[in-house]
């Protein structure tokens, strides 16, 4: 092992590779069907429906749904009897090399590993990031004319929210493309990949190669320099909760989701906004303001959300709004239906950028939100916000790589 290590340390960083690239084209299977907004929001509002008047979770076979929002919010809070460890430890092990909080149902290593995690979260400036972001995206577009187009999934959001990344977690040497085409082939696996599709999985392993060696890497580098650093890698290296195996697997798993979840909700967020000149003129409105946008963001991602349900896996036999639940079935939490609840969203046809921001589902919940939420958190308004500030005048077709939006035209009315 250590030859092999040896070697390939001598030989230079490859900055492609055609085998963890995800082809581009229409996901397949159901999947197909999210690549539109109108038929997923359609069936959400018939499903809220069913599921209101029903008053249970319906059952598909050996699959229960859960669909009012109530009862998602209690079976995402309720980890003791729907578990996640059985719908992607294994995913995330083969490409992470080890466990990550978000694979792991609850236990005293859980909560070791979680609180070595926000320990170091909270030790970065989140602030700092941001401006960063602001900075990068407003010199960006100032080379966009009034009437000219940008291309806001690889030719914006994307790229940038790999720079965040890189700072955030401490990343800085990984070389493009590769560093994005690894980390989306992960996240392809790890979170979307339910039918197994064998060459999903052999770009994520391959993929998880690169990203192990990368983190294992400056770990290493940091060691021996002594000096571990001030983004979340340092503060993890320098908390006495973390060892070097339990730093990698957390930066690791923290970088999957921070890239393509940001660049797949700016994509369907500015579609939805550049599909409505009304709509897109009252977001223009609200751009310099940063509570607002988020509002507009999470009203456009409800009517089509980068992910519309989530997994769990009964521990044991238990029931969920008076339906009963064997162990071992799977449940599926309809996030999008949840979020079309009219006791909870009321006129949910309407986007209103004035909702309680707690009652949004889009980042899950419980003792298992996104890992990447902090991140997109931010980034996301930012994002939507200053293309909108400079009018979103049109948008042209979405291109997709599988499940991700890949590519997006966007016409700017205004100039910088």
């Amino acid at each position: 092992m250590a030859s092999d290590r040896g070697r390939a340390a001598a030989r230079p960083e490859p900055t492609h590779d055609p085998e963890v690239v995800t082809p581009p084209g229409q996901p397949g299977g159901l999947r197909r069907l999210l690549a539109e907004p109108t038929l997923p929001r359609w069936a959400a509002r018939l499903g809220i429906f069913l599921a209101r008047r029903g008053r249970v979770p319906f059952r598909i076979g050996r699959r229960v749904v859960v669909a009012r929002h109530e009862h998602v919010c209690e079976m995402l809070a309720r980890d003791l009897d729907f578990g996640i460890e059985a719908v992607n430890a294994e995913t995330i092990g083969e490409v992470n090399g080890g466990a990550f909080v978000l694979g792991m149902d609850r236990s005293e290593r859980l909560a070791e590993e979680r609180r070595a995690l926000y320990a170091a979260l909270a030790a970065v400036d989140l602030e700092a990031l941001e401006e960063a972001l602001q900075a990068e995206v407003a010199e960006r577009l100032a080379a966009v004319p009034a009437g000219g187009e940008v291309e806001v999934v690889n030719g914006l959001s994307r790229p940038l929210a790999a720079r965040t990344a890189r700072r955030l977690f401490g990343l800085p040497k990984p070389p493009e493309p590769l560093f994005t085409d690894a980390i989306r082939s992960i996240f392809y696996h790890t979170f979307l990949n339910q039918g197994r599709d064998p060459a999903v999985r052999a770009r994520a392993v391959k993929a998880g190669g690169y990203m192990r060696a990368w983190i294992t890497d400056e770990i290493a580098a940091r060691r021996a320099s002594g000096e571990p650093g001030e983004d979340m890698l340092g503060a993890l290296l320098r908390q006495g909760l973390a060892d070097d195996d339990l730093a990698r697997r957390t930066i690791g798993g923290m970088l999957v989701g921070s890239i393509d979840t940001t660049a797949s909700s700016v994509a369907k967020i500015v579609a939805m906004i550049g599909r409505d000149r009304a709509l897109a003129e009252s977001v223009a409105r609200d751009a310099g303001n940063l509570a607002r946008m988020r509002g507009w963001c999470a009203e456009a991602l409800r009517m089509w959300p980068h992910n519309p349900i989530l997994f769990r896996h009964a521990r044991a036999t238990t029931a969920i709004g008076g339906r009963d639940v064997a162990k071992g079935e799977t449940v599926i939490a309809w996030t999008q239906a949840a979020m079309f609840d009219a006791s909870v969203f009321p006129e949910p046809g309407r986007m209103r950028p004035d909702r309680d921001a707690a009652a949004y589902l889009h980042f899950g919940g419980g003792l298992h939100p996104c890992a990447g939420r902090p991140v997109n958190a931010f980034q996301i308004p930012v994002l939507v916000g200053a293309l909108a500030a400079r009018g979103i005048a049109g948008v042209g077709r979405m291109e997709w790589a599988g499940p991700f939006p890949d590519r997006l035209t966007v016409k700017l009315s205004r100039g910088a």
